[in-house]
């Protein structure tokens, strides 16, 4: 016996539905929910806490079937928290406001908190097992698809709820499945016939077997509606009902609800502890590879800088949190603002009503917020070494060494030949390579590690033809839908200035897209560099950006310990051993989405080391939000191997529609330290 599942995803945020389709959507998609259930069709409903407030406010009298049919059993509610956000996108802090507004929203409108949920967007990390666990929640459902590619389970764990190992913590997993789901709403839209459809279901069947398998699990609105289109006048929904008694007529079949699934399966103790994540893809996401974390981080509608600003807002929220500036309704009503504007459908195909809608509620928070603070948040202040200051706008070097400052400490060595630039503070070593927009040759922090940990690695270092190229660290790379690419790989002009803790190297490249500025901040106090970037353009189009690009020296680091570990919005960091694995997070998808995933590094640091030593690289989310990528190959035959860090500050796929005019900012901050 197969027995099949729905979930049918509710959501009103959806980026393509106005607002005045909303009553048309409830009618239309969701109230043949709560018919099929009162006739006897087991049905589970998902709604954010967000949708499940609008349909009230739209139909009260929805809220009160939906909750007398979950208290008599004829339906299963299915929480997710209070918007559907991208968790390993965001703050820790964030995502558990997230999920406790949510329960309080649930138990005040239908009674009481449900204790499974949909991983938003499918797209889920480690760490976020652990706080769903702290908001009491006993199961969720996630994508098999996706996590099954690199883990490889054994075909069986699909047909029975497993249980998924976080930090601390683990949790039932009940599965989504990207090809079902899809199957399903091709059948009721005709696409393909109903044989076709149920030749599927049984290849899924297993003689003397019962099986667990999920019928369908996602949007509801794309049943009789079609959001981003006009409204369908076919009902969809009686032939969905049609196709449902079919299933339940056939005795190969038994429809069912994910609750039985689970209660079922803790009856016979199946469930075996995995891991949803991997090596390859920390973050995993929902269905084909072009839906990947890019496409909310920075792709979208300028995603970079929504979030960016909503970035600004929560550190704003935490500084009144700490000062104690906030009475306790306030900060409630911050809280449910700042998750709903974090929500995922405002980063992708969001029309213009609700990105005005969006505009108009972050300008409020953001206002409301800083003026609280004093007004003392400024955030991007006029640097003077890029109007001017200490600049030097003539070929070659000009040394300044600020008194009385550098007479406190031992001076640097400061020294080039022309092409190379050598800067040696005691505490680090860095060759820049003047003829290449003074990208790092080599950087060396002498009390870590004798060598080089980053740097450049020239054409020919190896063998391997396919990593024939020259790769370089600290540069900008700019590559147009066309793939027509810029860097400032090329001869710059430059000035040095000394002070007691630091030597800045000050660097303007006139790029085809604009102008950038970029200084290097060489520590004499500690292992550490600084290196901002601060590009100017008249009109950037949705394209690849990236910066904040360095390549590790393989000579430095032992193979068989390397790892690297960030958060990814959970309860605490995820390691991950790189030995074995191949990661290719920067390597398009096609020509038309440019980058397969990224880690969400929602503390603004990743740490990439081995069993003696790491370098973490920081940067603040707040200035200008970035994204961490990484490449890893390894080369038995050379017994090497090939790692790179990218940091994107914007990406292109199907959802991406922005236009950068102006100055932007980032900053990465390089520390290394002994493990």
């Amino acid at each position: 016996m197969l027995k099949l599942y729905t979930l049918f995803h509710c959501n009103l945020a959806f980026s393509m539905i106005p607002r005045e389709h909303f009553p048309k959507v409830v009618e239309r998609c969701y109230t043949p929910l709560l018919d099929m259930a009162e006739k006897g069709f087991p049905v589970a409903i998902e709604m954010t806490a967000w949708t499940l407030k609008e349909v009230n406010r739209i139909d009260p009298s929805f809220i009160e079937r939906l909750r007398s049919l979950w208290q008599a059993g004829k339906c299963e509610f299915i929480g997710s928290g209070y918007s559907q956000a991208i968790f390993p996108l965001i703050p820790t802090d964030v995502n558990r406001w997230n999920l406790e507004l949510g329960n309080r929203y649930y138990q005040d409108l239908l009674g009481r908190r449900p204790r499974a949920a949909l991983v938003n967007e499918q797209t889920f990390s480690r760490g976020l097992i652990d706080l769903y666990r702290e908001a009491g929640y006993d199961a969720f459902i996630m994508d098999w698809n996706n996590a099954h590619q690199h883990n490889h389970y054994p075909k069986e764990y699909l047909y029975h709820p497993q249980r998924a190992a976080g930090l601390k913590a683990d949790i039932d997993v009940l599965w989504s499945h990207s090809i079902a789901f899809q199957k399903f709403q091709r059948c009721v839209h005709g696409e393909i016939t109903e044989d076709e459809y149920f030749e599927f279901l049984n290849s899924h069947c297993a003689a003397g077997e019962d099986r667990a398998f999920p019928l369908y699990t996602n949007d509801a609105e794309v049943f009789s509606y079609r959001p981003g289109q006009d409204v369908t006048r076919e009902d969809e929904y009686k032939k969905l009902e049609l196709l449902l008694e079919r299933i339940e007529g056939d005795g190969r079949f038994e429809l069912t609800t994910p609750s039985k699934i689970l209660a079922s399966s803790k009856e016979h103790r199946r469930a075996a502890i995995i891991k949803l994540e991997s090596v390859e893809t920390p973050v995993v996401c929902k269905k084909q590879d072009k839906y990947n974390p890019l496409r909310w981080a920075a792709a979208g509608r300028d995603s970079v800088h929504i979030n960016t600003e909503c970035h600004r807002v929560y550190e704003s929220i935490r500084a009144l949190i700490e000062q104690g500036a906030l009475e306790k309704d306030t900060l409630e009503r911050f809280k449910e603002v700042l998750c709903e504007l974090w929500g995922s459908d405002f980063r992708t195909n969001t029309i213009d009503e609700k990105f005005a809608w969006f505009q108009n509620r972050l300008g409020w928070l953001k206002i409301e917020t800083e003026r609280l603070l004093g007004n003392h948040t400024e955030r991007m202040p006029l640097l003077s070494w890029v109007y001017g200051g200490n600049f030097n706008s003539s070929t070659g070097h000009n040394a300044v060494i600020e008194e009385p400052l550098a007479s406190k400490g031992k001076a640097a060595s400061i020294a080039s030949d022309g092409k190379i630039l050598r800067i040696d503070t005691g505490t680090v070593t860095a060759e820049f390579m003047e003829t290449k927009g003074h990208a790092l040759k080599s950087l060396s922090f002498p009390q870590v590690c004798q060598v080089p940990l980053i740097g450049t690695l020239p054409h020919g270092h190896y063998e391997d033809i396919s990593l024939g190229a020259d790769f370089f660290s600290g540069h900008l790379i700019h590559s147009s839908r066309e793939g027509k690419k810029t860097t400032d790989l090329s001869s710059s002009s430059a000035s040095v200035t000394e002070s007691f803790e630091k030597v800045s190297l000050e660097i303007k490249s006139p790029l085809e897209i604009g102008t950038l500025w970029k200084k290097y901040e060489i520590s004499k106090t500690g292992p550490e560099v600084k290196i901002t970037y601060r590009l100017k353009v008249n009109g950037l189009v949705a394209s690849m950006l990236r910066a904040g690009i360095f390549t590790f020296m393989p000579s430095a680091f032992d193979r068989d310990t390397l790892w690297f570990e960030t958060v990814n919005g959970g309860a605490g960091a995820e390691r991950f051993y790189l030995k074995g694995h191949t990661l290719s997070h920067d390597e398009p998808v096609s020509q038309s989405v440019s980058a397969s995933s990224c880690l969400g590094a929602t503390d603004g640091w990743v740490r990439i080391g081995d069993s003696s030593k790491s370098i973490e690289i920081l940067t603040d989310k707040s200035k200008l939000f970035t994204v961490p990528m990484l490449k890893y190959l390894e080369l038995p035959a050379e017994d090497s191997f090939f790692l790179r860090v990218y940091h994107s500050l914007g990406e292109f796929d199907d959802t991406a529609w922005w236009v950068w005019r102006g100055y932007n900012e980032a900053a990465f901050t390089l520390r290394a330290a002994r493990s």
